[in-house]
C-alpha cells in the first residue's frame, strides 16, 4: 500500500490585495479585500473597519481581537486577517494621528457597531478627501482652522501648494523657507499650522503618493521611485513597508483598480 506524502513546504495560494486606494497628505485608505500580510508594525496608526461583519486582528500581547472595527496605534505588532475591510492609515505626527493615538489602550481600541456605521458614512472618497467627518465619528473635534495669514504666510501656502505638483524633490527646510522669503524656524512653524503635521513627514507622504501614482500608470517601480526622489525601488519598498506594512506592488494594484 502506498501513501501520498504532502510536502511540508506546500503552502496555500497567495491571497492578493484587491480593491481601491486613495492617498492624501498624512493619510491613505484601502477599500476591498485585504490580502496576505505577516505580523508587522508600522509608523502609522491603522483603522480596520468591517463593512458588515466583524474584523479579526491579531495583536502582540493581546492575541486575537474581533470587533466591528479596530484602531491600532503606531508601532503595534499586528496582523489583519485577510478578507473584506476598509483600512485607514494615519501618520502619527499628523493632527488626526495625534488626536486618536491617546484613545488606544494597550495599543488598540475596539469600536462599536454604531461607531462603525458612522465611520463608513464619513469614509473619504475622491469627491471628499477630508478626515474631519471621520474624526467626528470617532468622538474627536475637527481640526482648528489655521490663524489668518499675514503676507509672508501667504507665501508659505503658495510653496506648499507648489509641492503637490513638483517632479523633483531636492528641497530642504532651508531652501523652501528661502522660496517663501522667511526664516526656516518661521516656515516650520507655519507649515504645522497650515497642514497639521511637520514638514518632513508631509514631504514623505507627497513623495510616496507621487511614486505610487506614477507606478500605477504603468511605469516601472524603479522609474517611479527615482521620479519621487527615492534612491531606488528598494528604498521605496522599505519606506512603504515601514509606514504601511505592505509592498508597493499591492498598493499599486489597488490604485489602478481604484483610479
Amino acid at each position: 500500500m502506498s501513501v501520498e506524502l504532502t510536502p511540508l513546504d506546500r503552502r496555500p495560494p497567495r491571497m492578493p490585495w484587491r480593491g481601491g486606494a486613495l492617498m492624501g497628505a498624512g493619510w491613505a485608505t484601502f477599500t476591498g479585500a485585504v490580502g496576505d500580510n505577516r505580523e508587522h508594525a508600522h509608523h502609522a496608526l491603522q483603522l480596520v473597519v468591517g463593512e458588515t461583519a466583524d474584523v479579526a486582528v491579531w495583536i502582540r500581547g493581546r492575541g486575537e481581537v474581533q470587533a466591528p472595527a479596530v484602531l491600532l496605534d503606531a508601532d503595534v505588532v499586528h496582523r489583519v486577517h485577510p478578507g473584506p475591510a476598509y483600512l485607514l492609515y494615519l501618520d502619527r505626527e499628523a493632527h488626526a494621528g495625534r488626536l486618536l493615538s491617546p484613545t488606544c489602550v494597550a495599543g488598540a481600541r475596539g469600536l462599536t457597531s454604531a461607531e462603525r456605521h458612522a465611520v463608513l458614512d464619513a469614509w473619504p472618497r475622491p469627491s471628499r478627501l477630508e478626515l474631519g467627518p471621520i474624526l467626528a465619528a470617532l468622538g474627536q473635534g475637527l481640526p482648528a482652522s489655521p490663524p489668518a495669514a499675514a503676507p509672508s504666510d501667504d507665501r508659505v501656502q503658495r510653496v506648499l501648494d507648489s509641492l503637490v505638483t513638483r517632479t523633483t524633490w531636492e528641497g530642504t527646510l532651508t531652501s523652501l523657507a528661502a522660496e517663501a522669503a522667511i526664516s526656516p524656524s518661521r516656515f516650520r512653524h507655519r507649515v504645522r499650522e497650515l497642514i497639521g503635521m511637520p514638514l518632513l513627514p508631509y514631504l514623505r507622504w507627497l513623495r510616496l503618493r507621487q511614486a505610487l501614482t506614477v507606478a500605477a500608470t504603468g511605469e516601472s517601480l524603479t522609474r517611479a521611485a527615482q521620479e519621487a526622489g527615492f534612491a531606488d525601488a528598494a528604498h521605496l519598498t522599505r519606506t512603504m513597508q515601514r509606514h504601511f506594512g505592505v509592498a508597493p506592488s499591492d498598493v499599486i494594484q489597488a490604485l489602478r483598480q481604484g483610479g
